[in-house]
């Protein structure tokens, strides 16, 4: 039953998704340790929430346009639990701010397969990392990405070499310019203290484990049947999935080193596990193996608010 109806991409389907991700802000708001009522906190809490949609919309429009997945909805279902399993990445503001310009990067990088204004994307996928990076410091990882993009995509030229150099350094000396007029350079210096943590010991926590063993072992099950499908898919499939195991490969380092880690930092994982997810669910032959896994998957959503 769940498996098909989100098997489809009707607009059914997006509403009931988008409703979802409603119903999980509202309650991580409600249950948040610094829930207060006050005009200040109810004016950041909805410009927040207005955000946390647009990321749906945002999220939706680059696997709708790249072709990420087949026409179904398992990404999305996906992407929106992921949430759900993490409702701590609604609190992290500049965190989810650096998100949003990371997906508009993660759009022109996957964007690069084809061979329309190729400059154009590059530049833009590095800028919109660099403007990441001052909300959020170690976003500036993905400037690998953008490389990687470049060599797979067969878009390796001198030039090519430097423009991502060129776009990552723009917004950042807009801030450097900015805080020079205003005598501020010593604030400017503190965005690059990069922190970093190793102490896993938050994961520890029921609310934590569950959903992180779930992602993990899901994630495993996942890749090797998706990895075989793309050693037989055309040229223009493998040199994405290239491109989202790249990703997931980066994005596990920038949630290992995060400073903090209360389970928000995970949000850097949501776009290429949702996608890898998608994939390998839309595959099964089997029915009754597609359904449990969506099952389990609410099961341990609900079960995050239990903990």
């Amino acid at each position: 039953m769940i498996a098909n109806f989100f098997n489809e991409t009707k607009p059914i389907n997006f509403m009931v998704l988008l409703m979802m991700m409603v119903i999980t802000y509202v309650i991580s708001v409600i249950f948040s340790h610094s829930f207060e009522f006050s005009l200040f906190y109810f004016l950041n809490k909805s410009f927040y929430f207005l955000l946390v949609l647009f990321l749906i919309f945002v999220y939706d429009f680059i696997i709708r346009k790249n072709a990420l997945t087949d026409h179904n909805s398992f990404a999305l279902f996906f992407y929106v639990i992921f949430f759900g399993f993490f409702p701590l990445s609604f609190d992290n503001d500049n965190l989810l701010i650096a998100y949003l310009f990371l997906l508009f990067s993660f759009r022109k990088i996957y964007s690069l397969r084809t061979q329309i204004r190729t400059n154009e994307k590059i530049f833009d996928s590095a800028f919109w990392i660099g403007v990441a990076s001052i909300f959020y410091a170690w976003s500036f990882i993905y400037i690998i990405l953008v490389y990687l993009a470049i060599w797979i995509f067969h878009k390796s030229n001198p030039r090519n070499i430097f423009i991502p150099i060129i776009g990552f350094c723009v917004p950042i000396s807009f801030l450097y310019v900015y805080f020079l007029m205003t005598d501020q350079t010593d604030v400017f210096n503190t965005y690059w203290h990069l922190d970093y943590s190793f102490d896993f010991g938050e994961y520890l926590q029921a609310k934590y484990l569950f959903p992180l063993l779930f992602v993990f072992i899901l994630g495993v099950v996942s890749i090797v049947p998706t990895a075989k499908k793309s050693l037989n898919a055309k040229q223009d499939f493998k040199a994405t999935w290239n491109i989202l195991i790249a990703q997931i490969v980066l994005s596990v380092i920038v949630v290992l080193v995060a400073p903090v880690k209360n389970g928000s930092e995970i949000i850097f994982l949501f776009f290429p596990m949702s996608i890898l997810y998608a994939n390998y669910i839309q595959d099964i032959e089997k029915y009754w193996l597609k359904e449990s896994i969506l099952i389990f998957t609410l099961l341990v959503y609900f079960g995050v608010y239990m903990v």
